[in-house]
């Protein structure tokens, strides 16, 4: 998790400030822009109330557009989203990520509970990890396909099965004007109660 960094939130229509002592600032805050100004968004997080992060200099922005399987190359870097164990990895959510918003993503690593498009009852969340690298093999048909995603300068590998009903979506690196009011974003964190990295769902609700 982030450093020990407080989270406003208002919730249930009060405003509560966590104290840095028992607190932790979120990863990530999902949910729907209702504020952006000069040097802050408020974003209303389901189930969470309302965050107000800090933005400027070192905030990116990106779009999440929606993509396929079939849209997967060999070289591609994808962004997994993943249940099950290492040996037997299935993807709830897959991203496309270009080479210009690569920079400090590792192999693998724990990642929040998310709807699982994948299960029989679409509201049910599944504990997922993260596995990020460049696609060296794939194989994909009617019934969902695998993919090979190779690591550590092709030191390591993961095989990842993703059904059919997995969401798939590719990240389009934007700028401050890809946010408006009512959008939809997620939003990675920094120290201090910042926003890091904004992506904003354009035809498609952000994963991830």
């Amino acid at each position: 998790m982030a450093g020990a960094q407080a989270m406003v939130f208002a919730v249930a229509g009060a405003l509560i400030a966590a104290s840095p002592a028992c607190a932790e600032a979120p990863l990530r805050v999902r949910g729907v822009v209702t504020g952006f100004e000069n040097g802050s968004i408020t974003v209303m997080s389901p189930g969470e109330g309302v965050a107000v992060l800090k933005t400027g200099s070192d905030t990116s922005y990106a779009y999440v557009v929606p993509s396929s399987l079939d849209a997967i190359r060999i070289d591609d870097f994808v962004g997994a989203a993943v249940k099950g164990p290492p040996r037997a990895m299935v993807a709830v959510e897959l991203a496309i990520v270009p080479a210009n918003m690569r920079a400090g993503r590792i192999s693998y690593y724990g990642w929040d509970p998310l709807p699982d498009p994948t299960a029989s009852r679409m509201a049910q969340k599944t504990a997922t990890h993260m596995t990020n690298g460049i696609v060296s093999a794939e194989k994909s048909g009617a019934t969902g396909g695998t993919l090979t995603i190779t690591y550590g300068g092709g030191n390591g590998s993961f095989r990842v099965d993703v059904p059919p009903n997995a969401s798939v979506v590719r990240y389009v690196l934007a700028d401050r004007s890809a946010v408006t009011i009512g959008c939809r974003v997620v939003i990675k964190t920094s120290p201090g109660e910042r926003a890091g990295l904004v992506t904003v769902g354009r035809g498609v609700a952000p994963p991830m």
